[in-house]
């Protein structure tokens, strides 16, 4: 995930066991404290403790076969994913660069690049990364990946910590958009670490082709199994949303998500591929 660019866990009685003997060919219950070799002497010299019969040892000869058929499959699966072809990203036309830069009170201010480095890693099929202002001189990040491929999908959680910021709070949050089904994503707040005293809010979610998630795990599985079964959408979008605070800790929440919701409507015409 591409570097993010936000502006401004009593004494216990010990009772001896009792011993099992047989009497008359029935086994009864005699205590072992010698009170009961009074009424039978002889007893006490046929008396046998009974043990227990030892646990046959497992047969993991009856295992084999099932194990060989899993081991076979499990082979299988990961040479189709190593060798299977990426998608050329001229199969599935650029589409980002048609999100509006005027989304109601919001218009771009300016577009910045990916680095060099998460180019590399990350080898999207396409990105954008903006930055739009309010007239009251607010500014909010809006950053898209377009990947075919699962390699194009960091965990954002373990990026957000990578570049020195923590998390404040993380918790799964339900985004809106006008005919279009909820979308669920995760609202996160940070605290840098790098002494700058910075702290900004954020939601993102992951858009695949067999729905929206927002944990990278599920839409990596969801994009493979898409690829695997052929479906026309072979691609899924990574979509992360990233505000500045003012010092109103609910006010910051309402207005990174009303960015979100807004920024979503728009494409929802725009990149109905995104926001489906």
């Amino acid at each position: 995930m591409e570097e993010m660019k936000p502006q401004q866990e009593s004494t216990a009685t010990i009772q001896e066991p009792d011993v099992l003997t047989p009497s008359d060919g029935v086994a009864s219950a005699i205590p072992a404290n010698g009170a009961a070799a009074q009424e039978s002497p002889a007893s006490d010299a046929s008396a046998e403790v009974i043990q227990p019969r030892p646990a046959p040892p497992m047969d993991w000869k009856r295992f084999g076969a099932p194990l060989t058929v899993l081991m076979f499959l499990t082979i299988g699966l990961v040479l189709t994913i190593q060798f299977m072809p990426r998608p050329q990203p001229t199969q599935q036309a650029e589409t980002l660069n048609k999100i509006p830069t005027v989304i109601g009170e919001w218009s771009l201010l300016q577009e910045y690049p990916m680095s060099e480095a998460a180019l590399n890693e990350l080898k999207p099929d396409e990105y954008v990364a903006r930055i739009y202002v309010n007239p009251s001189g607010e500014q909010a990040d809006l950053s898209i990946i377009a990947g075919s491929h699962t390699g194009a999908f960091h965990n954002p959680q373990v990026c957000f910590r990578v570049q020195n910021w923590e998390f404040a709070e993380n918790e799964s949050i339900t985004l809106n958009v006008p005919e279009r089904e909820p979308i669920p994503a995760r609202f996160v707040r940070l605290i840098s670490l790098d002494g700058q005293r910075r702290e900004a809010v954020g939601i993102y979610f992951y858009s695949t082709p067999m729905g929206y998630r927002d944990d990278t795990s599920t839409a990596r599985i969801f994009l493979l199994l898409a690829r695997l079964t052929g479906m026309d959408q072979q691609r899924a979008y990574f979509v992360r949303f990233l505000k500045g605070v003012s010092g109103d800790p609910q006010r910051d929440r309402e207005s990174v998500k009303q960015f979100a919701e807004q920024v979503l409507a728009a494409m929802r015409e725009t990149n109905p591929e995104v926001v489906r």
